[in-house]
């Protein structure tokens, strides 16, 4: 049994003049009987009106409506019949017609009728677009009459590919939660996808999804995710999937706070890592802002997890800790003392302390150098990141402080991810497993 029709359009072309059944009356009730539609609208053009109301008078049966093209010349171009088109279509649907109940019968008229009719249909989302096909035809290339065959296309795959394509493009943007909601419509909910367009938006919304959590850093969520990519288009599942070396770090990530002070420096390392690949995406979209944030915090996570290096915790200060006590009963530091037995210490106060450390394990050693760095980032920042962040409109301030310094921005990331990368051999590849790979980012943000 066809699939019903509520609304049969059809284009309305001359025929052959001295042969006005065999080639206008009977493909025209040809169609008309395989639609049974409830309307039937003939699209003739100002030339065509006349045989479109012979059709009319001819087929008394159908219950028939003309519409043609406003102007003599419309017929041949295809703007002009889209434009008409679409609006037929657009009243249709605004008086409740629906789209999937729709057929556009584009086989006559001319050749610019038929494709605006059938860009009309597809932008408008009907579902069939439909042409005869004349199995036989006489010696003039006429189609036989009664050898024509009804033949169906959907051009909803016309957009479907084309929205495929900008899914694609809003992925390498970055765009996450966009494709997931570009692609939402297209997808069957919890069944399996039918078709080879649906099993591409499955995985193209899975990745959307996948990155999109651990660009908001929700770990432990990408990481089940990383587990659940569909598997019905493995090659496509490649060009989006995570290489080993991410999955590894995204394991890291995941994981909780390791309870060793060994563990806890690799977790920190991936996290600032972490940080920095993420910084990168936000200076490509412009969030200078949220760049000066994720700057101060991989270099406070650095100083913290230096400490844990020492086996101290900044956060849970042991005052008596004799090396603690010492660095507390000196003079600089005097101040940091204080009646409880134990609290978490400030950015400027750990960093005091790391240096002091280094200063007690080697007066001279690479790990001084990167305390002092760590001290007084203006020295090679340029920029004091710690009062930039906390007069920040996202942390203490009343205004954008990233806003002055626009175009230092990608100077101060390098500065930071050539000083990450100085900080420990494996801290580059750690920072490159945490770049996704398909991003498209400009010079100046990788560093190039």
């Amino acid at each position: 049994m066809p699939d019903p029709c509520s609304v049969l359009l059809l284009t309305v072309g001359t025929g052959t003049r001295d042969r006005p059944v065999e080639t206008i009356l009977e493909p025209f009730r040809k169609s008309l009987e395989a639609a049974q539609a409830e309307r039937n609208i003939l699209l003739p053009s100002q030339e065509t009106v006349a045989v479109a109301r012979m059709i009319q008078d001819r087929l008394p049966q159908f219950h028939m409506e003309i519409h043609p093209l406003p102007a003599a010349g419309d017929e041949n171009n295809a703007d002009r019949c889209f434009a008409h088109y679409d609006a037929v279509l657009a009243a249709l649907l605004a008086a409740g017609a629906d789209p999937n109940t729709i057929v556009a019968d584009i086989t006559r008229g001319t050749k610019a009728m038929s494709a605006a009719l059938l860009m009309a249909a597809a932008a408008r989302g009907v579902r069939r677009v439909r042409y005869l096909v004349g199995e036989q035809r006489d010696q003039s290339g006429m189609a036989v009459a009664g050898t024509e065959n009804v033949s169906d296309i959907e051009p909803a795959f016309i957009f479907f590919r084309q929205t495929l394509s900008r899914a694609q493009d809003l992925l390498r943007a970055g765009d996450f939660r966009a494709v997931e909601r570009l692609l939402a419509p297209l997808l069957p909910g919890p069944a399996r996808p039918r078709d080879s367009f649906q099993s591409e938006a499955a995985v193209l919304q899975w990745a959307a999804r996948f990155w999109g959590a651990w660009d908001r850093f929700d770990y432990a969520h990408a990481r089940r995710l990383s587990q659940e990519a569909p598997s019905e288009n493995e090659a496509l599942i490649t060009e989006w999937a995570p290489s080993l070396e991410q999955q590894n770090l995204l394991a890291r990530l995941a994981a909780p706070l390791p309870v060793s002070m060994g563990d806890r420096v690799k977790h920190c390392r991936a996290l600032a890592a972490d940080l920095l690949a993420n910084a990168e995406r936000r200076l490509e979209e412009g969030r200078h802002e949220e760049v000066l944030v994720r700057v101060s915090r991989i270099v406070e996570l650095m100083t913290t997890y230096r400490l844990y290096s020492h086996g101290i915790d900044a956060e849970k200060i042991k005052r008596d800790d004799p090396t603690v006590q010492e660095w507390l009963r000196s003079s600089a530091n005097s101040r940091a003392s204080g009646p409880h037995p134990s609290r978490a210490l400030g950015r400027k106060n750990a960093t005091e302390l790391l240096l002091f450390l280094e200063k007690k394990k080697h007066p001279t050693s690479r790990g001084v150098r990167i305390a002092e760095k760590l001290a007084d980032t203006k020295s090679w920042l340029g920029e004091n990141d710690a009062g930039l962040r906390n007069g920040s409109i996202l942390i203490h301030g009343l205004s954008s402080t990233a806003a002055g310094i626009a175009e230092k921005m990608p100077d101060i990331l390098r500065k930071l991810r050539d000083f990450f990368y100085e900080e420990h051999e494996k801290n580059r590849d750690l920072h490159l497993a945490a770049r996704f790979p398909f991003l498209v980012l400009r010079d100046a943000v990788r560093g190039a």
